[in-house]
């Protein structure tokens, strides 16, 4: 069975009360600097909540190698905090979908530069999306490659 990494979604909610450029750049956190800026497409949607106020979606859609890099990344940055790495240990099964894993990180936390896991709703949103090449147990093809990857001793990491 055969799994390849296909794409990474990232995006978060900008409120009228909130800094537009401090979502952004929660969204950015996630993103290695070494990304090209013309690698990187940002989608907005603007609509309305539920008493009329403006509300902004942003979504960027990484594939390929910038994708790739994303990815190491975001393993990275959860693997820097034990707390994120048993949470998405206990709730893994829970967060995968038909070749994809759902995961949100704190916005507020994001934005200056930390990475926390969280269930909550003011979140940055990161779906990553594989291709899983077997008629059936994508699932846990996925959840297999995840922890294989929080697993991994990155001694760039530990440099840090």
């Amino acid at each position: 069975m055969n799994i390849k990494l296909n794409n990474i979604s990232i995006s978060s909610i900008a409120h009228i009360t909130e800094d537009e450029d401090k979502v952004l750049s929660s969204m950015a956190y996630f993103i290695p600097s070494e990304i090209d800026e013309e690698d990187i497409n940002i989608s907005t949607i603007d609509t309305e909540g539920c008493f009329g106020n403006p509300i902004y979606i942003h979504e960027i859609v990484l594939t390929k190698k910038p994708a790739e890099k994303t990815f190491k990344r975001i393993m990275n940055l959860l693997k820097r905090d034990e707390r994120n790495v048993n949470k998405l240990k206990n709730d893994i099964s829970t967060r995968i979908e038909k070749g994809k894993i759902y995961l949100r990180f704190d916005k507020q936390l994001a934005c200056v530069g930390k990475c926390k896991l969280v269930d909550g709703d003011d979140v940055v949103r990161i779906i990553i999306s594989f291709n899983v090449y077997a008629t059936k147990g994508k699932e846990e093809k996925v959840k297999e490659t995840i922890l294989n990857e929080v697993e991994k001793w990155d001694l760039e990491l530990i440099k840090k």
